[in-house]
């Protein structure tokens, strides 16, 4: 039985995330672990994936960038997010940030805002970050703790972002090389 469930624990170790980080990966992809007693639980009930889904996830890691262990291929283009945490409370309070999944950031701020509301993003360069969050929070807006602002007046916010990154080039490009740059090959 050993040879036909991989533990969690030891995928997890092999594509390089705690097994929590893991857990939510797997399911992402519509994988539900079983419950099986493995050698490196201690014969315990722990969370399993056959070998073929254990496969499946090690081959979408690989085809995410992902290299045995490695840090990802980073692209450093995603978005850049205003969530407004508990809008029927305070539609003032605001969290500003970049992520490279909008979606799965929002649902990661649901688990302890659960009514949080995606108002707006944009694409975005991670490096653009803090220089957007300091111009969008300039006017009419006080820091709360770390990415997360008080804001007088949220559709003002929003035209700045509006007019801001209409100005901004497309994120994925690169600036084109000169003649006599060292990159050329």
């Amino acid at each position: 039985m050993s040879n036909e469930f991989v533990s969690l624990k030891q995928l997890a170790a092999e594509i390089g995330m705690d097994r929590s980080h893991a857990r939510r990966y797997v399911l992402k992809l519509g994988i539900t672990p079983h419950k099986r007693r493995t050698p490196d639980s201690g014969n315990q009930l722990t969370l399993a994936l056959s070998q073929e889904e254990a496969e499946r996830v090690r081959s979408r890691r690989s085809e995410q960038g992902f290299l045995a262990n490695s840090m990802p291929v980073e692209t450093g283009v995603g978005v850049f997010y205003v969530i407004q945490l508990v809008p029927e409370l305070d539609p003032k309070r605001i969290k500003l940030g970049f992520a490279d999944d909008v979606a799965s950031r929002l649902t990661q701020h649901r688990t302890s805002a659960p009514t949080a509301e995606l108002v707006k993003s944009w694409p975005c360069k991670r490096t653009w970050e803090a220089t957007v969050m300091d111009t969008l929070t300039a006017i009419g807006c006080r820091l709360i703790l770390n990415e997360v602002f008080e804001c007088d007046n949220l559709a003002q916010l929003i035209a700045t972002g509006d007019a801001l990154f209409a100005v901004l080039p497309a994120p994925a490009s690169r600036p084109e090389l000169a003649d006599v740059s060292p990159h050329n090959t």
